[in-house]
């Protein structure tokens, strides 16, 4: 369940970024290929996107490469210095756009869950000091 958790994280995290129009200059869609984005400029990829979200998308360029690899991304090799990647399952498209706020939308659903839940063991667990502590008090 947790590994599972963690692709949904990686591929929502992407598409976000590369559907961000304010990061295009760095990373975006392909305009050739739905199924593709590139990646514009390393350094402030480096700098801006994976110092900002590296729990998700990794701490430094090989570990992202890594991760786009495990998570099915295949490089598309125009030239050097050109980074392309592409995903059959990841697309620019308004299907994948509700997709993924859907899957954004249940993630939000299940955090709000988890929070709920611990919120009641930390109310029982104060409520159980102050049981403690009144027994203490008799005890004096």
């Amino acid at each position: 369940m947790i590994r599972k958790l963690s692709t949904s994280s990686f591929y929502l995290q992407l598409y976000q970024i590369v559907e961000d129009r304010s990061s295009d200059q760095v990373i975006s869609w392909s305009k050739t290929n739905n199924n593709s984005f590139i990646v514009w400029d390393l350094k402030r990829l480096r700098s801006d996107i994976l110092l900002k979200f590296s729990s998700v998308l990794g701490r430094n360029l090989p570990e992202f490469l890594a991760k786009l690899r495990s998570h099915g991304f295949k490089p598309v090799f125009k030239g050097p210095g050109e980074l392309e990647f592409e995903h059959d399952d990841f697309a620019r498209d308004p299907l994948m756009k509700k997709m993924m706020a859907k899957a954004l939308s249940d993630r939000i659903e299940r955090f709000d869950a988890q929070i709920k839940t611990l919120k009641c063991r930390l109310k029982a667990k104060k409520a159980s000091i102050k049981v403690v502590n009144l027994f203490q008090n008799l005890r004096i």
